[in-house]
């Protein structure tokens, strides 16, 4: 067994992600040097961060935080782009655990009673075959003992990408696209809504409007990587 193992790792080599570099089967997704690319944030222990402060004057939130720090044509770009479009759905578990263990130094978030995932629309779910933040959902869920609510939120219009839209079109684009489902009741609750990135926050805004609209709730944030 041992030999068909090394003789795989012989001719179909192990290879960063992003940079496409034979690396250290033991190395996940990526080389050391672009692993160390990875920017982390810090934002976790860290009250009025500047992704809380994203949302001042626009949307009342209880807190937020986010991994790492977002950057075009970077490892992180890379890592997301795989866990959204080509299934590496342990990197979400991986970031998650990484959070997790920021948590267990901190108070923040030690509250949270539901996790809720951004939600992806039915037709794109099932060409995707899965949400993309539903790992990392789960596994934080299970550390903060929380439930987690795959459907918490529904996505009940099929909008088009938002990658090359400016700031005031995504806003635009994406106000009237989500319904809190009337299945579940949040009233008094400490709700905790995970996506995989932050860039203007449009998304999580109308998000966050559409569950506050139908409930008394208090919100918080997690991403696994954000714009700010």
């Amino acid at each position: 067994m041992n030999l068909l193992k090394n003789l795989r790792d012989l001719f179909v080599p192990y290879r960063c992600l992003h940079c496409k570099t034979i690396t250290h089967k033991n190395q996940k997704f990526l080389c050391l040097p672009c692993s160390l690319q990875l920017s982390h944030t810090n934002f976790t222990n860290y009250n009025n961060n500047p992704l809380e402060k994203l949302f001042w004057g626009r949307v009342e939130i209880h807190q937020a935080s986010s991994l790492y720090f977002y950057y075009k044509d970077s490892p992180i770009q890379t890592l997301l782009k795989s866990l959204k479009y080509r299934g590496l759905q342990n990197f979400g578990t991986d970031a998650a655990k990484t959070l997790i263990h920021e948590l267990q130094n901190t108070s923040r978030f030690s509250n949270i009673d539901l996790v809720i995932p951004v939600p992806l629309h039915p037709k794109k779910k099932k060409l995707r075959g899965y949400n993309q933040v539903e790992t990392f959902g789960k596994t934080i869920a299970k550390s903060l003992n929380a439930t987690y609510i795959p459907d918490g939120l529904l996505k009940i219009v099929h909008n088009k990408s938002q990658t090359k839209q400016s700031k005031e079109e995504r806003h635009n684009s994406v106000k009237h696209i989500f319904k809190a489902n009337p299945k579940h009741n949040l009233n008094y609750l400490n709700v905790l809504i995970v996506d995989d990135v932050l860039t203007t926050g449009a998304t999580l805004l109308a998000c966050i409007n559409t569950l506050k609209k139908a409930y008394n709730v208090n919100i918080s944030i997690i991403t696994i990587a954000c714009v700010v």
